[in-house]
């Protein structure tokens, strides 16, 4: 996942860098992490955990996690589109975007290879992991691919496809006029909201029961068609393509940065009234997309704010890394110290698992990361 924006050089008075963007990443993974503490037994009270009727709290985080996920890929879309130079070739792309997706998956997949080893808490399937170390498990519906290891993967084998189509994409959008672009959007927007539907059409058998799914009484196919599959998730990031064309070329803005969280927050509020699939999807894709592209102008126009603190941009610069360990260390915590904690002692063992997971990010970031994309991702090399 990009946080590093190279500059354009047709931008005029807007600045190359989205800070607010990267800060707010930080907010994102952080409700996914607390979203996958609700599946654990970490606290001993039902409101803390994925319980039908009963898990109040813990329904609030997975709905955030779903919206949670769709700004990972229209910020991706957005970032990579807000990126594009003039000389980018298409082989420099692919290499850079490798370089930032993979070493970081195959360091949590061996970790988390390890931790499955020595502690069984799931099946240790060596074929799977051959799926999951090339980043094909989120087009496999059984719920003991697509979640096999560091389950948080998935997202970056939807990531995959997004790279490799992002060229053509580029080229394509390149060439919509600024005038018909909200309207390009737009019809975007209605075959992310048709999908659902469409899904109603897949055979109930195709896939295992996925955790949460007593919450969304969705079918299992369903779920991870409108969720998991690549193909539908890349709709998202076509979004955010969009979006970023519409800042680059001026175009109006219906909401401000206030404006356009307060429809989020209404849309996260009501999401849980819409039916089958809506809720994880297309309710939020719209409001978050404002958020975006209202956030990106607002930084491009050079105003200050909390989220483009200094703090919360070297947050959000190891957001990549902490989204991967995340489940890893929770899973290693909840081997190592069972759960059924208290309120109180549930909440130190949270704050203990985010510390060691932010350290985890930093320093693989520092120590890894940084040096792989200075040797071998520099444009040239």
């Amino acid at each position: 996942m990009s946080v590093t924006v190279q500059p354009r050089s047709h931008t005029g008075p807007f600045e190359s860098r989205l800070p607010s963007l990267t800060g707010a990443l930080i907010i994102v993974v952080a409700t996914m992490f607390l979203a996958r503490v609700s599946f654990t037994q970490i606290f001993a009270s039902p409101a803390f955990q994925m319980i039908p009727d009963k898990g109040a709290v813990a329904m609030v985080f997975w709905q955030g996690a779903s919206a949670a996920t769709s700004y990972l890929f229209l910020f991706s879309g957005f970032v990579l589109a807000w990126s594009v130079r003039p000389g980018d070739t298409v082989r420099r792309f692919w290499r850079h975007r490798f370089l930032e997706l993979y070493p970081p998956h195959l360091i949590t997949l061996a970790a988390a290879i390890v931790l499955f080893t020595f502690v069984p808490l799931f099946p240790v399937d060596y074929g799977v992991a051959v799926l999951n170390g090339t980043l094909l498990h989120a087009w496999f519906p059984q719920l003991e691919i697509w979640t096999s290891f560091n389950s948080s993967s998935w997202v970056v084998s939807c990531e995959v496809l997004f790279a490799l189509c992002f060229p053509v994409l580029m080229a394509l959008i390149a060439r919509i006029r600024p005038e018909r672009l909200w309207a390009w959007t737009g019809g975007v927007v209605a075959v992310i909201f048709i999908l659902p539907l469409a899904a109603t059409l897949l055979p109930d058998n195709l896939a295992a029961p996925y955790p949460g799914h007593e919450f969304t009484k969705v079918p299992d196919s369903q779920f991870w068609f409108v969720t998991k599959f690549p193909p539908v998730r890349m709709l998202e990031f076509i979004l955010g393509i969009l979006l970023a064309r519409v800042v680059q070329t001026r175009r109006r803005l219906p909401l401000g940065v206030g404006g356009a969280t307060l429809l989020l927050i209404v849309s996260y509020a009501v999401a849980p009234l819409f039916p089958l699939t809506y809720p994880m999807v297309a309710v939020t894709a719209v409001p978050i997309g404002l958020v975006i592209a209202a956030l990106a102008t607002a930084d491009g126009a050079g105003r200050r704010g909390w989220l483009n603190s200094r703090v919360m941009v070297w947050l959000g610069g190891v957001s990549w890394e902490f989204y991967l360990w995340s489940l890893v260390v929770i899973n290693a915590g909840v081997a190592l110290l069972d759960g059924g904690f208290g309120v109180p002692a549930g909440l130190a063992v949270v704050a203990l698992l985010f510390g060691v997971t932010l350290l985890l990010s930093w320093l693989q970031s520092i120590l890894i990361q940084r040096p792989i994309m200075r040797g071998f991702g520099t444009p040239g090399r």
